[in-house]
């Protein structure tokens, strides 16, 4: 089952989604255009797609982030980094 939620974006003269995937946390945009989808990456979208998006959540937003380490891929190169370390640090 694939899990994404859809959110209408505040683009002016466009008709555009935000879609957001649950299971792999990845954000795409989609623009309908004559009745013809066309979709997006987030980093290749323009940039008013993530401006609206960014309009539309920020009334959801929390006072104050608290870091989730878990699900940060800054950790998972740190996890990597260190087994390297503690490899090469055994053979010194």
């Amino acid at each position: 089952m694939i899990f994404q939620i859809p959110l209408e974006l505040k683009v002016k003269d466009k008709n555009v989604q935000a879609i957001i995937d649950l299971d792999t946390g990845f954000i795409g945009f989609t623009e309908l255009i004559n009745d013809k989808e066309i979709e997006y990456y987030y980093g290749e979208s323009p940039v008013e797609f993530k401006k609206a998006l960014f309009n539309c959540l920020e009334p959801i937003l929390g006072e104050r982030i608290v870091t989730n380490f878990k699900i940060s891929r800054k950790n998972e190169n740190m996890k990597f980094i260190n087994k390297y370390l503690r490899e090469n640090n055994k053979k010194l």
